[in-house]
């Protein structure tokens, strides 16, 4: 697999298909769109399983792939990856609890999309 970072196709077109959820489909996923990320996947990943071996329950793998598959629905569009990074440093950099709410609103906005996406 290429690191190279891929190139926006232009009209916020996805850069990647929504994979499957499944814990390789979305490894490779997140690895194509944010190598630094790949990094928390593979941490997460051992700490849910290890939690999921624990309690004897799927829950935790379960939770894992659903929060995962929301970050990639979220950063595979070059336009809501942007949008979304913008927001986030609007709500740490404002002093004001009112333009916080707002971008944290609009960030709700973002999230609702992806996890429509996931759901699909």
């Amino acid at each position: 697999m290429s690191t190279q970072p891929i190139e926006p196709p232009g009209d916020d077109e996805p850069l990647i298909p929504m994979p499957p959820l499944t814990e390789q489909a979305l490894r490779v996923a997140v690895r194509t769109l944010d190598l630094g990320a790949s990094m928390r996947f593979e941490a997460e990943f051992h700490d849910a399983w290890q939690e999921a071996v624990q309690t004897d329950s799927t829950v935790p793998m379960h939770t894992f792939l659903h929060r995962w598959a929301v970050f990639v629905a979220l950063r595979r569009y070059p336009e809501r990856a942007r949008r979304l990074d913008e927001l986030e440093h609007a709500v740490a950099a404002t002093g004001n609890v009112e333009d916080a709410r707002r971008a944290s609103a609009r960030i709700g906005v973002l999230l609702d999309q992806a996890y429509r996406e996931v759901a699909a």
